[in-house]
């Protein structure tokens, strides 16, 4: 069974380090249009895989309710859906998008893999589960290192208002997935239940986040501010958490962005003191 820090546990980890090694190797000396459709291929491969899954039995035991699986109920989710499109888009804000979230969420989801535990360890979900997670952050990582895409420090800043609109998407989802009767409507604007994108406040299950981010968020948006309920307790979905997650997502994106970004950021912290020093004088 998966469970944390047993000897499955790390197969997948060390297959996901293995996988990505080995996609470099053999791409490195490749044409840009090689590496191009090799990655692409493997993306559709995972977008393709998260509706074809539904033909398998643990979706068909699960039947009509299943369904609802395939929708963008989370962020990795969303990045199944849409990360072959951000790969053929022109726009570099998108495919910094990938990078940067990608890494970051893929990474969480394959080290602490909580939709899996309880699983057997070579079962159709638990593989399904880390081919789909491991893809999210090796394409992307390879689309920076192989040159696919070109990382710019200066377009950081960006980076999480393309993240606020997926946030927006995957609580349009929800508000839908209840409407029409796939949830239960006491999950809507729980922090507990489908809380994975912490959208509607800090999940128990990830309690440090909460700490982190909770310090950094004005305690209006904590809390139900006029009515009969007036100073309860209620995260305002997505609002309570745009100061602290751009915050920190714009310190990890640099952290990330340091090995691809260093020279360029070295050269331009040298050349801001000869300016601010020429208007000085001017």
């Amino acid at each position: 069974m998966i469970e944390y820090f047993n000897s499955y546990y790390f197969l997948y980890i060390i297959i996901a380090v293995v996988l990505l090694i080995a996609l470099y190797l053999l791409l490195r000396n490749r044409s840009t249009r090689t590496v191009e459709i090799v990655l692409f291929s493997i993306l559709f491969a995972s977008f393709a895989l998260h509706f074809l899954k539904l033909a398998f039995g643990y979706y068909q035991e699960r039947m009509p309710w299943a369904i609802r699986t395939i929708s963008p109920e989370n962020i990795c989710a969303v990045s199944v859906l849409v990360f072959p499109w951000f790969f053929l888009s022109k726009k570099a804000i998108l495919k910094d998008y990938m990078f940067y979230l990608g890494v970051i969420s893929g990474i969480g989801a394959t080290v602490i893999p909580i939709d899996v535990i309880g699983f057997g360890a070579f079962e159709f979900e638990t593989i399904r589960y880390y081919f789909a997670h491991m893809i999210i952050w090796i394409v992307p990582l390879l689309m920076v290192m192989l040159k696919v895409h070109t990382l710019d420090y200066k377009r950081i800043l960006k980076v999480p208002l393309v993240a606020y609109i997926i946030l927006c998407v995957i609580l349009a989802n929800e508000v839908l997935l209840t409407g029409i009767g796939f949830l239960h409507g006491d999950y809507l604007f729980s922090n507990e239940i489908r809380n994975a994108a912490l959208i509607f406040g800090p999940n128990p299950d990830i309690a440090f986040v909460g700490k982190l981010f909770l310090p950094l968020t004005p305690e209006l948006f904590t809390i139900i501010p006029v009515g009969e309920n007036a100073g309860a307790t209620f995260y305002w979905p997505i609002i309570w958490l745009i100061l602290p997650a751009y915050i920190y997502l714009v310190i990890s994106c640099i952290l990330l962005a340091l090995p691809f970004e260093y020279k360029n950021m070295m050269k331009d912290m040298k050349i801001l003191p000869s300016k601010s020093g020429r208007q000085m004088h001017e």
